[in-house]
């Protein structure tokens, strides 16, 4: 999936500066969990993980990759008339083949749906060329597609035969098939002028690669600084927003489609889509860390950090952030040192600081040019990590969600 801020780079880095403190198991929460990515490796590791996003098209697949622990049945749904018939076809036959063991009936289910026809729907009309509103963020061939393999999940969910579990996967396969042929170059903020050819490949749907056997772990949708007061773990990974770009706002495409089976009146959720890149309401998911000055109604970047650090429920924190931040280094470490009633920051103990390529979405053109660092090569920037220890409160209980 394209999302600012990946951290699949950072992975041994990240492990490697838990692993250097002795911290190599234990119940983990990646409470900005995006991609989902840090939380999966740790699972893998065999840590008990917790995963978190205010965006719902993050927390469904976090759902998908963190909670199963084996490839779902969907015993009540190949009992559907269509999927009995199609059971016995050759494409099915060879997708129950190539399946993983145990994914043959997900693989036989994805098959029937990719082999749907075009609709007109939603998409087609809001995201698709051709479209009503003209909006180019799919062909129309993959905007219809996109309706129809939508259409016959929800009307399946409808009819009752399939699971949480079930649904979860069938949607987190359609959302990444989406954004495989989505036509941008690296968010949803904009779509191109003309169809990539990437964009003209057409949708498929393929099997997500799920961990089976790994400790099932948890997800949730929420705000990062309730949850962390609630939960009590061992280990408590921190991945903020960093700049002023709002996620909400950014992949607003895959939003509508992770939440659009709960929606019952779709006329009137269709005529609230507005603007030139087909935006919805997105208030109620507005990250104060892509805020440098408070409101009325929200805190600024360091404001919220300062009060996540010091409500954490944790023994162990890490926090990866980049340099070109709202956050300096210096308001991160005062904001650490706070939270456990020191005069300053350990940096030479605590922080270390991890270089890469910028992934660039665009080139620079007279409107926005990358910035380049002092003493950097072209597109070098840092990451920077952070650690704090919290010592656990004698006696006080402790509740692992």
């Amino acid at each position: 999936m394209r999302l600012i801020g990946n951290k699949t780079k950072l992975l041994p880095e990240i492990e490697g500066f838990l692993a250097g403190r002795g911290v190599t198991g234990g119940t983990l929460l990646d409470v900005f969990g995006g991609t989902g990515s840090v939380a999966r490796h740790f699972r893998r590791r065999g840590f008990r993980v917790r995963g978190n996003d205010l965006l719902r098209s993050s927390a469904l697949r976090q759902r998908t990759y963190l909670t199963l622990s084996a490839y779902p049945a969907f015993r009540r749904a190949r009992g559907r008339p269509e999927l009995r018939h199609f059971r016995a076809s050759a494409v099915a036959k060879q997708a129950r083949r190539a399946a993983p063991t145990g994914a043959g009936a997900l693989a036989e289910v994805l098959c029937y749906l990719d082999h749907l026809e075009p609709v007109q729907g939603l998409f087609a009309r809001q995201y698709a060329q051709g479209g009503s509103a003209e909006r180019l963020y799919f062909s129309a061939e993959n905007g219809g597609r996109i309706d129809a393999i939508h259409g016959q999940i929800v009307a399946w969910l409808r009819a009752g035969v399939l699971s949480d579990d079930e649904l979860a996967v069938l949607l987190t396969s359609l959302l990444e098939a989406a954004d495989r042929v989505a036509n941008i170059s690296g968010t949803y903020g904009a779509f191109l002028k003309k169809l990539q050819s990437s964009a003209t490949e057409p949708l498929r749907l393929r099997l997500p690669k799920l961990d089976v056997g790994a400790p099932t772990g948890r997800v949730y949708n929420e705000d990062a600084n309730r949850l962390v007061k609630r939960l009590s773990v061992d280990v408590l990974y921190v991945d903020p927003p960093y700049n002023g770009r709002q996620y909400a706002k950014n992949y607003h495409v895959l939003e509508v489609l992770a939440e659009l089976h709960r929606i019952e009146d779709l006329e009137a959720y269709e005529a609230g889509i507005y603007g030139k890149t087909g935006l919805r309401k997105f208030e109620d998911r507005l990250s104060s860390y892509c805020r440098k000055r408070s409101t009325r109604e929200r805190p600024s970047c360091v404001e919220a950090f300062r009060d996540l650090v010091a409500s954490a429920k944790a023994e162990h924190v890490v926090i990866s952030y980049s340099e070109e931040g709202i956050l300096t280094r210096e308001q991160i470490g005062a904001a650490l040192a706070e939270a456990v009633g020191a005069s300053d920051y350990d940096f030479a103990r605590d922080h270390a600081e991890v270089r890469y390529r910028r992934f660039r979405s665009d080139s620079d053109t007279e409107e926005r040019q990358y910035r380049q660092l002092e003493g950097r090569g072209r597109d070098e920037v840092a990451e920077w990590l952070f650690y704090l220890h919290k010592p656990r409160k004698q006696g006080a209980a402790r509740r692992v969600a």
